[in-house]
C-alpha cells in the first residue's frame, strides 16, 4: 500500500467507475445518433463525454491525492447530488448515481479525508 487511505482510494475508484459510465453513455448516443442524425448524436453525446472525461481528471487527482481534487471532487459531486435529486426518483441508475454522488461528498467532508488532501 503506497499510504494513501483506504477509503480515498474506494471514492477514486467510484469516481472512476462514474466516468466510465458516462464515457459509455456518450459514446451510445454518438453511436445511436449517428443512425438517425448525426448532428443530433454529436449534441446528445456532448454533455455526457465531457462529464466522463471530467470524472477521469477528478479520478485521477484523487487517486495521488492532488489537494485541487478534493475541492473539485465536491463540487462536481454536490452537484451531481443535486441534479439526481431533480431527477427522476423512480429510475433505478439516477437512484444510484445520486447514491455514488452522496457518498462522495459525505466521505470528503470527514476532516481526515480532507487532511490526506492538503
Amino acid at each position: 500500500m503506497s499510504g494513501k487511505p483506504t477509503g480515498v482510494l474506494i471514492l477514486a475508484i467510484l469516481q472512476l467507475i462514474g466516468a466510465i459510465s458516462w464515457l459509455a453513455l456518450g459514446a451510445f448516443l454518438l453511436m445511436a445518433g449517428a443512425m438517425l442524425l448525426p448532428i443530433f448524436g454529436m449534441l446528445m453525446a456532448f454533455f455526457p463525454l465531457i462529464i466522463g472525461i471530467i470524472g477521469l481528471i477528478l479520478f485521477y487527482g484523487l487517486w495521488t491525492l492532488k489537494g485541487w481534487a478534493w475541492l473539485w471532487a465536491l463540487i462536481f459531486n454536490l452537484l451531481g447530488a443535486v441534479i439526481g435529486l431533480l431527477g427522476n426518483l423512480t429510475d433505478i441508475m439516477n437512484l444510484i448515481s445520486l447514491a455514488i454522488s452522496v457518498i462522495i461528498v459525505i466521505y470528503l467532508l470527514i476532516p481526515s479525508t480532507r487532511a490526506a488532501f492538503k
